[in-house]
């Protein structure tokens, strides 16, 4: 796997293979990727889940779906996805410092200890799993910033395009937050089904205009003669984005105290 703009000769041979994947086993990997039980096992976190069924801000299917649905929206759509957007294209031009700015900004957008615990947990967990499994070397260094910088880094890697990429890493929050809802609320199957499905329509009526918005804007300042910080507030400015969920923060913080809890976060 790249050290951002160096390769290792080992790291060369051993991701040569994997550089060769045909479309099925593309799949097959988009696959795993997306599961909240294996590789990285995501499921022992609830993301936010547990600490607002304690509240009694989830309490049924209806307002599963409501929680959720903001959380699609305003964590992942306005965020994360177009954060992973923007570091997919850096990478795929080789701009390292733009996608170090980006995924340090990652890493300062976790707001609370929970958060960032999860983000590191759950990249040393991916590289791990991209060691013992398909023998790939993950430098130390790009899992400073936690699991979406390392995320980017193996799509890049593995030469996915952007909708597959957003789309793999948005299924796997969504998949874990309904499975951590239907676990403590509880829901039924069905139930937790059901909400799967209305997330992943919404999810799809918009990952392709992200996308598309993301390589855009994304265009229009590659070339410009300015530092990282720069760019990366300018495509901030353009894109609209914002990490800003304190109503989240303040949940996660109260989840380190809650009495009784299966999730650890």
């Amino acid at each position: 796997m790249t050290n951002h703009a160096t390769h290792s000769q080992q790291t060369t041979c051993t991701a040569q293979g994997i550089n060769d994947l045909n479309n099925t086993e593309v799949n097959g990997l988009l696959f795993i990727l997306a599961s909240s039980n294996l590789p990285i096992g995501s499921y022992t976190y609830s993301q936010g889940i547990e600490p607002a069924i304690e509240s009694g801000l989830i309490h049924d299917e209806s307002s599963s779906l409501a929680f959720m649905s903001d959380y699609l929206e305003l964590a992942l759509c306005r965020y994360e996805l177009l954060l992973l957007a923007l570091m997919i294209e850096a990478l795929m031009v080789d701009d390292v410092a733009l996608a170090d700015a980006l995924g340090t900004d990652y890493h300062a957008s976790r707001e609370s200890k929970e958060f960032v615990y999860e983000s590191s947990q759950l990249a040393l967990s991916l590289s791990a799993w991209l060691g013992d499994v398909l023998e790939l070397d993950v430098p130390d260094s790009l899992l400073a910033h936690g699991f979406l910088p390392l995320f980017a880094h193996i799509s890049s890697h593995w030469q996915l395009k952007p909708v597959q990429a957003l789309t793999t890493y948005a299924f796997g929050q969504i998949e874990n937050m309904v499975l951590a809802a239907v676990k403590t609320v509880p829901l039924g199957q069905m139930a937790g089904q059901r909400i799967i499905w209305q997330l992943q329509q919404l999810l799809s009526q918009q990952i392709q205009a992200l996308a598309a918005n993301v390589k855009q804007r994304f265009l229009q300042v590659q070339n410009m003669p300015l530092e990282a910080n720069v760019k990366l507030n300018l495509l901030y400015q353009k894109l609209h984005m914002s990490a800003n969920l304190p109503n989240l923060a303040i949940l996660s913080c109260q989840h380190e105290r809650q009495y009784s809890r299966l999730f650890r976060s």
